[in-house]
């Protein structure tokens, strides 16, 4: 969903050069910069030392421990969590701060056609909130929960309705 995310971003007219992204793998670094000319490196500190918003794109399984290593950089810096299935109470108390959206696109975001369901917590600011719609809308669609329970029901439906319909095709 990363790559899928920064190709969207670029298309939209996002500048790379304003793009850090972090990648535990040299390798996969390079080919991140050669693919997309973004900037990336294996060190988080200095990605989020220079970021303005932080989206956490990681499998569930390694969020804690990403979000762990990032808080005591990430200040008042608002967080975008892609992380399935993880509720903001969880991602707040690793990251040390309730600035967090959290939301999940579907399968279609690889081709920009996606739905993406949004949550903010009540402390997110009215133009933070704008921001994580601007990003989230590279995309595909998006569309705000006021609601956090909601994000998963709309994640298994919209999540698994394009797979159906191409099953059935």
């Amino acid at each position: 969903m990363a790559k899928a995310l920064i190709s969207g971003l670029i298309k939209r007219g996002y500048s790379p050069s304003k793009m850090h992204v972090v990648e535990v793998s040299k390798d996969r670094c390079a080919e991140l910069h050669n693919e997309f000319a973004v900037r990336a490196s294996t060190d988080m500190a200095q990605a989020v030392a220079h970021s303005e918003v932080v989206i956490l794109s990681v499998k569930p399984q390694q969020l804690q421990e990403v979000a762990l290593q990032l808080a005591p950089s990430l200040e008042d810096r608002l967080v975008i969590s892609i992380a399935a299935g993880i509720r903001t109470q969880d991602i707040a108390r690793w990251v040390g701060s309730q600035n967090i959206v959290r939301c999940m696109p579907n399968t279609p975001a690889l081709i920009r056609s996606g739905v993406t369901a949004l949550y903010a917590t009540p402390v997110v600011r009215p133009e933070q909130c704008h921001r994580a719609e601007a990003i989230l809308s590279a995309v595909g669609s998006t569309f705000w929960l006021d609601d956090e329970e909601r994000l998963d029901a709309v994640t298994a439906i919209s999540g698994s309705g394009p797979a159906y319909v191409f099953y059935f095709i």
